[in-house]
């Protein structure tokens, strides 16, 4: 298939019908990529940014390890710990009705002291001084 200088040299033309409509369509295409293209721009702007970022956090941390164990070896070593101190809870007043104590009030009081209370029991408690309080009202 070998050309000659005709076929080379014949030009179509195509009618377009309207062709400020077509220049229309096609500039606002150009226009969506180029918008497409500055919001690329900008995600890879802050892409690095974030990366920057991130490379400064780690050098920051690095030299934060570092200083801690500068830190820790030039203070003495102790097998001292810190002692937690726990407030005692505040005790509260249960009234009950005046009259003959059973085993089963007494060894509640015996136990009390010896365990702190959870909150279980504590509930259990203020449940018990609520009814006692119910009783005497009715």
């Amino acid at each position: 298939m070998v050309k000659t200088k005709e076929q080379d040299t014949e030009i179509f033309f195509v009618r377009v019908k309207d062709p400020n409509e077509v220049r229309r369509h096609i500039l606002q295409i150009l226009k969506s990529i180029l918008e497409v293209m500055q919001r690329f721009e900008k995600f890879r702007h802050i892409r690095h940014e974030k990366i920057e970022s991130i490379n400064k956090l780690r050098k920051l941390l690095k030299d934060t390890n570092k200083m801690m164990g500068v830190l820790k070896l030039k203070f003495p070593q102790t097998n001292l710990r810190a002692v937690v101190v726990k407030e005692a809870p505040a005790a509260k007043k249960v009234h009950h009705k005046k009259g003959k104590k059973t085993k089963q009030d007494e060894q509640k009081q015996e136990k009390a002291p010896n365990k702190e209370l959870t909150e279980l029991d504590k509930l259990k408690a203020d449940l018990s001084a609520i009814e006692g309080k119910l009783r005497s009202l009715t």
